[in-house]
């Protein structure tokens, strides 16, 4: 979740110096911590227990941002994190949305829509990534402001949605939410698209 980072999955030529090829770190303990955090999130999402999966939701958060902190202050920066860091992120989110829009009987839902084109736009970015890397040995996508405003928004989403159902002011917003996630979601992957592109014809 750490706006920073790239939206796309990293796959570049070799190792970056000052990273170390150890997994055995802080930084990617709590990266771990992150994927194990979706079963329990899923578990009482499902269920409607949407403060208990807020929460779970936060603390996910809070091991993204201690992770990055982390790899920059103790020195830690792997190569197993710079990959994992990002999927991890995208296996949260891509969860959160699944579970919230398509398995909440009888409980209030994010949009099926939404949540296809969040999944949707995920999966064609990792595919692009491997394509491009087939094709230029190269996938080292940059952060963009588009890609960074749509991270954001793909998490305001989800924990203002969670938030909605105890706080029922909040829910007047979602409509206007849900809009600008999904217009920021196709001019992300257009980004993206373009910059993939450009490194297929600058090989």
């Amino acid at each position: 979740m750490d706006l920073g980072r790239s939206s796309a999955v990293d796959v570049p030529k070799g190792g970056i110096p000052g990273e170390t090829s150890s997994w055995r770190t802080l930084p990617n303990l709590l990266t771990a911590l992150r994927i194990v955090l979706i079963a329990p999130f899923v578990y009482v999402a499902v269920r409607g227990n949407d403060m208990a999966a807020l929460g779970i939701w936060i603390a996910a958060g809070l091991t993204d941002t201690l992770d990055g902190y982390f790899a920059r202050r103790l020195r830690q920066s792997s190569q197993f994190g710079r990959l994992a860091d990002p999927l991890a992120d995208k296996l949260l989110t891509g969860a959160a949305f699944l579970v919230l829009a398509a398995f909440r009987s009888g409980l209030s839902a994010i949009p099926l829509w939404l949540m296809a084109a969040v999944i949707a736009r995920d999966i064609l970015i990792l595919l692009g990534s491997l394509l491009v890397y087939s094709a230029a040995r190269n996938s080292g996508f940059r952060p963009t402001f588009l890609g960074k405003l749509n991270t954001f928004l793909e998490l305001l989403v989800v924990t203002w949605f969670l938030a909605a159902t105890r706080v029922p002011l909040l829910a007047t917003a979602l409509d206007a939410l849900y809009a600008a996630a999904l217009i920021s979601i196709a001019a992300s992957a257009l980004d993206y698209l373009v910059q993939g592109l450009r490194m297929v014809w600058a090989r």
